[in-house]
């Protein structure tokens, strides 16, 4: 006889702490509140009431971005997320009709794709998730407290200690669970040596790149037909591109990028020298008599930065997560939303409702969350890395090749320009780039476009070149 067993129960866990409130520190929270009797976030800023950036996010006030996926994500998370972003003015834009983008090989078609976005500062999402958690009872913060270290335990990690930072008294907090969502500049891997354990290796690619960004009152009288623009950089001569992207409160951000150490000036006159500079006007156009709503601010830590948690040893009950274990050039706007996967990941390994091997499946299940956000800034960024193409090897001068011949397919169709936009946002893995349609017009191309091999010289051929 058939008899349907009832599913396990949760096992018992009563407080876990999480390292950081910022974007993956609050999502990593809302998971975790699920599962838990209190979460607490320790937070070594102090956390304003307004939606301003604040010193721990040092690149928070330049423009962010939240692919399609991630902002699913965070419906998913927080029911009509989406709709308290649009009351507080924020615009949704057609990532192709509402949004011009300039690419080195011309200028993706307008047309209705279906892929939105969300036009909102980062510190407008951040103080909005940090507002519903605020209404949780069993999510507690701790701003201005600054953890310093692990507390070891007969079954791995047992709590967090941490140091008050105004007067530096210490405490040490007891937790069943610690997750270090605090950034690019997290201290894990310190901490773990301090605890006997070995540091992750690391994997860097570092396209020298840099970007500045100023604020801009929206002229009233202004008769663009658009809510955002990109100029796009386009290796290896094209080094220097930028966004302008409409937000809420009748703003433009506007933010220049140069790369391979081209990197832009942060004086006001120099910033609109550089946008003029640009291979398309249509930044230039829009800034040069617009009102400034802010200074110059200028970003340069921008290597991606892989720590690989998912071949290293970990204490149990000891997890990292989002830009403390993958930090992706910010430039590319996938930020926030490789935080959401990270998060997604750990529900997943919640749910199962297995705890013994949590830390090891956590990092081996966000490593494979993030892998196509990695994938996209580093292949990317690997080419500006390089001198030029004789820098690159075979695999990677083929994959320039053929990527080139796809952008210039989709500047001309809009089928293509749609899988691009897809592939951007996270909703389509990169091998849509690779169906057959795409591919072989590229490979076809990319043969009939093949440079042709220089005629040597006389004097080359006496010395047998």
């Amino acid at each position: 006889m058939f008899v349907k067993r009832k599913p396990p129960k949760p096992e018992p866990r009563a407080h876990a702490v999480v390292v950081g409130a910022g974007v993956s520190g609050l999502l990593c929270a809302r998971v975790l509140s699920e599962r838990f009797d209190r979460v607490t976030l320790v937070e070594r800023d102090a956390l304003p009431e307004e939606a301003v950036a604040r010193k721990g996010v040092p690149q928070g006030r330049h423009l962010h971005s939240l692919a399609a996926r991630g902002s699913e994500i965070l419906e998913d998370l927080f029911p009509g997320f989406d709709a308290e972003l649009a009351a507080a003015g924020c615009p949704l834009l057609d990532q192709a009709s509402d949004a011009v983008t300039d690419l080195s090989a011309g200028r993706l078609p307008r047309f209705r794709s279906g892929i939105t976005m969300r036009a909102a500062s980062r510190a407008l999402i951040e103080r909005r998730i940090r507002a519903r958690l605020e209404k949780d009872p069993g999510i507690d913060f701790l701003p201005g407290r600054e953890v310093v270290g692990l507390v070891p335990g007969p079954k791995g990690v047992s709590g967090v200690r941490t140091r008050l930072r105004g007067d530096g008294s210490a405490e040490e907090i007891v937790a069943d669970l610690v997750v270090d969502a605090s950034g690019t500049g997290s201290r894990a891997p310190r901490w773990l040596e301090e605890m006997g354990y070995e540091a992750p290796e690391e994997t860097v690619v570092d396209a020298r790149l840099g970007y500045a960004t100023r604020w801009y009152r929206v002229p009233e009288d202004f008769p663009g037909d658009w809510k955002g623009v990109a100029v796009l950089p386009g290796w290896p001569e094209t080094t220097r591109g930028g966004t302008l992207r409409r937000v809420e409160g009748g703003l433009w951000t506007a933010v220049l990028i140069g790369t391979g150490g081209d990197y832009p000036p942060t004086d006001p006159e120099g910033f609109v020298h550089f946008a003029a500079s640009l291979h398309s006007p249509a930044i230039h156009d829009a800034i040069k008599d617009a009102e400034p709503a802010s200074p110059v601010y200028g970003y340069r830590r921008t290597a991606n930065r892989l720590r690989h948690y998912e071949k290293t040893r970990l204490p149990d009950n000891f997890l990292v997560a989002g830009d403390a274990a993958c930090a992706l050039n910010p430039s590319y706007g996938q930020g926030m939303t490789a935080a959401a996967l990270s998060a997604m990941a750990l529900k997943t390994c919640l749910d199962k409702n297995r705890t013994a091997d949590l830390s090891r499946r956590f990092q081996r299940h966000q490593r494979k969350a993030v892998a196509p956000c990695w994938t996209a800034t580093t292949n990317s960024d690997a080419q500006w890395a390089a001198g030029g193409l004789e820098d690159l090897n075979l695999a990677r001068r083929i994959l320039y090749r053929i990527s080139e011949e796809v952008m210039k397919l989709a500047v001309e169709r809009e089928r293509v320009a749609r899988t691009l936009l897809g592939v951007k946002n996270l909703l389509e893995p990169p091998t849509a780039l690779l169906r057959p349609g795409i591919l072989l017009p590229a490979l076809a191309r990319t043969t009939k476009h093949r440079p042709a091999k220089p005629t040597p010289t006389k004097s080359e051929l006496i010395a047998g070149r």
